[in-house]
């Protein structure tokens, strides 16, 4: 018996897409802005660089932990069909 263990972003965008959203695209808009907003008030653009990196780690780590989340949810609900 195989199951097919490989389910994309895009799946889990379709299944989730408010949480998918907030965790990959949240981080990556709040870092933009912050960035924006050092850049229009003329500050060193040092630490909203800085912020903005820490942002895009962030949403790399979340959204790769949610998607081995949505892959473990995927196959225990595989599991329970074959029961």
């Amino acid at each position: 018996m195989s199951i097919d263990v490989n389910v994309s972003l895009v799946e889990m965008f379709r299944e989730l897409p408010v949480r998918s959203g907030l965790y990959t695209v949240g981080p990556l808009l709040l870092g933009t802005a912050e960035f924006v907003n050092g850049y229009v008030h003329q500050l060193s653009l040092v630490y909203p660089a800085l912020f903005a990196i820490v942002m895009v780690a962030f949403s790399v780590l979340i959204t790769q932990y949610h998607l081995i989340e949505f892959r473990i949810d995927q196959l225990d609900g595989d599991r329970h069909a074959f029961e």
